[in-house]
Order: C-alpha cells, then sequence, then structure tokens
C-alpha cells in the first residue's frame, strides 16, 4: 500500500473513532448517570488524535522497512551452539536462532563460525572454545 493511500485510510479512520468518542460520551454515558464536560470531551478527543498520529508515524516506518533476509553477510560471522551439532542442531548468532549444519561434532556452548548459507541452514565449523 502506498503511503498517500495508507495516509487516507489513517485520517478516515481518525475521524470515524473520534465521532464514536463523541457519540458515546454525549449519547451512551449520560443514559448510566455518568456526564463528562464538553472540556473532558475536547481533551479525550485531542489525547487520542495524537495518539493516532503517533501510532501512524511508527506504523509507516515500519511497513516502509526494507525486508531483510537473513544477515547482509553472515560467512565469518561467529555464535554458539544452542542444540548439539551432531551434525545438525540450533545455533545463536547475533540474537537470532539458526539451524546449522557442521561436518565436526560441537556442544551447547560452543563457539562456531559461519562456513556459508543455504537458505536458512548455516554450515559451520567449531572454533574451540566453550562460551
Amino acid at each position: 500500500m502506498k503511503g498517500n493511500t495508507r495516509l487516507i485510510i489513517a485520517v478516515c479512520s481518525s475521524i470515524i473513532e473520534v465521532a464514536m468518542i463523541i457519540l458515546i460520551v454525549r449519547m451512551v454515558l449520560p443514559y448510566w448517570e455518568i456526564n463528562i464536560p464538553v472540556y473532558g470531551l475536547v481533551l479525550i478527543c485531542c489525547s487520542w488524535l495524537v495518539l493516532s498520529v503517533v501510532v501512524y508515524r511508527i506504523g509507516s516506518r515500519a511497513l516502509d522497512r526494507r525486508i531483510v533476509e537473513g544477515l547482509p553477510s553472515i560467512s565469518g560471522t561467529r555464535g554458539v551452539v544452542i542444540k548439539d551439532l551432531v551434525p545438525e542442531g540450533m545455533v545463536k548468532i547475533k540474537g537470532e536462532y539458526w539451524r546449522a549444519y557442521s561436518s565436526e561434532n560441537a556442544i551447547v556452548g560452543q563457539e562456531i563460525e559461519v562456513i556459508s548459507q543455504k537458505g536458512l541452514l548455516l554450515f559451520v565449523r567449531p572454533v574451540g572454545r566453550q562460551v
């Protein structure tokens, strides 16, 4: 979805939301004997609009980000074995968990280095020391 379309939808939904807030405060709440003064209604609506703008900005920034698959240059990156590599297991690299394969066995806590990547499977080798 393009930015302009997203903005139009956000503005329209904010108008509808504020209209519903006004409807609830002026029509529904008095039915239960809850009376909010006009300045309270204005404060609620302004707060809601500020929240809508903040959510729109954060959401747009997240939606406009480029999709990144894997790590940009994963070869040579070091990580730690999470599930024993005999010959396949799990490793943790830069906070991400990866399925990994090693021609040499490696135990939990041992440091590894990435040799290559094929899809979501990493080919690694142990570097010797245990973390």
